[in-house]
């Protein structure tokens, strides 16, 4: 499916966040604008963007968006996208929101969520690496973690009333399309795609529903399913068996779940180093005052 350049431009950019950024550095800097050198690529009023400053603006982007500014159409829709983001910006400094008492606050928690997250990679920086071998030794040493629980692939046709429901059972028993009666009634977000829900497992979903979708055989469409959420008409797609998830699977999630535990100690040992060097006074009682408000 293709999506308008501008509006994914505008996703990716998000609007709100640069905005911030914008006042930050108005704040900061008192609105005194430096150029950063390069080659002017557009003014918008007294503001210039830099060639270097556009081009950083494009590395930022997320790679699946990378793809669309490689030609001269896609660089110039997002040149378009930073000069709106600028326009926007310049209004709410000329509305005085820069000023505001509550986007000032927005602006200082952003700019501590800024210090506290670059301080946190200092502090781990060359010391949270995982090597392969801790990667292949916490894989071999739990590997029951790693079982794979049987599960199929459903699609569903979901309603709000029992007569809906049978209307549809019935036009199914007549050899209607699953798929097309799925788009058509069921209220539920995956209509679109025809009622697929993907692969659930035990446990994932309502137990009237599960214990149904469990006992189809593949192809089978099953009876009218009363859950909290309305009625529901289930078809069996596939079934897997459970399987034990080979290491080649598992090995990015293993090496990020060791990184982040390396992370999380570091920054443990760091802040019980702070803690006993700071002087730090909790008032008791008017914590006990708010939590019982």
């Amino acid at each position: 499916m293709r999506h308008n350049r501008t509006t994914l431009f505008w996703v990716a950019g998000c609007v709100a966040l640069v905005v911030a950024v914008g006042i930050i550095y108005v704040i900061v800097f008192g609105g005194k604008e430096k150029l950063r050198g390069g080659k002017e690529l557009a003014r918008i009023n007294d503001r210039v963007i830099t060639v270097a400053e556009f081009e950083r603006e494009m590395e930022q982007l997320p790679p699946d968006f990378k793809t669309l500014v490689i030609d001269n159409k896609g660089r110039k829709a997002f040149l378009d996208n930073l000069i709106e983001r600028e326009l926007l910006l310049q209004e709410g400094l000329k509305k005085g929101l820069d000023k505001n008492e509550d986007i000032l606050a927005k602006v200082e928690q952003f700019k501590q969520g800024l210090i506290t997250e670059a301080l946190i990679e200092e502090l781990c920086a060359g010391k949270d690496a995982v090597s392969d071998d801790e990667v292949r030794a916490y894989y071999q040493k739990n590997q029951r973690k790693y079982l794979l629980g049987e599960r199929v692939r459903v699609r569903h046709i979901m309603v709000k009333t029992l007569e809906q429901a049978k209307e549809i059972k019935k036009r199914l028993n007549q050899g209607e399309d699953f798929i097309a009666l799925a788009k058509q009634y069921s209220i539920w977000p995956t209509r679109q795609q025809g009622g697929d829900l993907g692969y659930i497992q035990r446990g994932m979903v309502d137990k009237a529903f599960e214990q149904a979708a469990f006992s189809l055989s593949k192809g089978e469409v099953s009876s009218i399913v009363k859950t909290k959420l309305g009625y529901h008409i289930i078809r069996l797609e596939d079934r897997q068996k459970p399987r034990q998830l080979t290491f080649s699977e598992v090995q990015a999630d293993i090496r990020t779940f060791l990184r982040d535990n390396k992370r999380k100690e570091i920054l443990t040992s760091h802040l019980k180093g702070l803690r006993g060097g700071a002087q730090i006074y909790i008032n008791e009682k008017l914590l006990a005052t708010e939590e019982g408000t």
